[in-house]
């Protein structure tokens, strides 16, 4: 296991035994989706930053100490503390990237209703990510500092607590993030949302996968493919 290919050491290593150990959920890789289109969406995604697990927190936290002016080159106007504590409902707390107000509502098409009019602190004005540019400006592979929930997304693990896990892509009606009066997140984004006439999402999502298999040790696009020619 290469750990060249992320800042995120222990955290590849979590990665790696999790995807060799984890099923996969081939059925829900069959959902239509549209492409990634930063253009119109707005990096809808990142509108409430990214929670991290401790090594990304910390590894985030140098990083950004000793390329704030690479950064700031980019037209970012980072705060002080670009790490602060947040919490979700009952569903999640801990470190996560800061935010800034942008508008959103009326100026980002589709823009869901339910989402506040945030963007992390590390999404640029064209909506791409500061953390994958700065690691392409370095010549190292894009999602080198990226925190593993933001690659990864839409995709996302189910049954880890369970000792169990599941990749899985969340659809409207089993997202884990929708309640009464909050209508889901990764099945109300862009790239997560289903999109008639779209592609089956493990082809829209191919590259994910690939690398998840390579860190894992399985040919998880094979392996779907098999599934869906039975």
């Amino acid at each position: 296991m290469d750990r060249a290919i992320t800042a995120y050491p222990e955290t590849l290593e979590w990665l790696a035994e999790t995807v060799a150990a984890m099923k996969v959920d081939a059925d829900s890789l069959q959902r239509p989706l549209s492409r990634c289109d930063l253009a119109r969406c707005g990096g809808t995604c990142c509108h409430d930053g990214v929670y991290l697990g401790p090594e990304e927190a910390e590894v985030l936290r140098g990083v950004v100490a000793g390329a704030r002016g690479e950064l700031e080159a980019m037209g970012l106007k980072l705060p002080s503390r670009v790490v602060v504590y947040g919490s979700w409902r009952d569903i999640t707390s801990g470190p996560k990237t800061a935010v800034r107000h942008v508008p959103r509502h009326g100026v980002v098409e589709d823009y869901p209703a339910h989402f506040p009019e945030t963007a992390c602190v590390f999404l640029l004005e064209d909506a791409r990510c500061a953390l994958q540019s700065l690691a392409m400006q370095r010549g190292l592979p894009p999602w080198f500092y990226k925190p593993l929930t933001c690659w990864m997304h839409p995709l996302a693990f189910d049954g880890i607590e369970d000792g169990g896990p599941v990749l899985t892509l969340h659809h409207e009606e089993n997202d884990p993030q929708r309640f009464p009066d909050y209508d889901g997140f990764a099945c109300r984004t862009p790239c997560g949302k289903t999109c008639a006439g779209g592609e089956p999402a493990w082809k829209v999502l191919e590259d994910e996968l690939r690398y998840l298999g390579e860190v894992g040790g399985r040919d998880l696009v094979g392996e779907i493919v098999a599934v869906t020619e039975e």
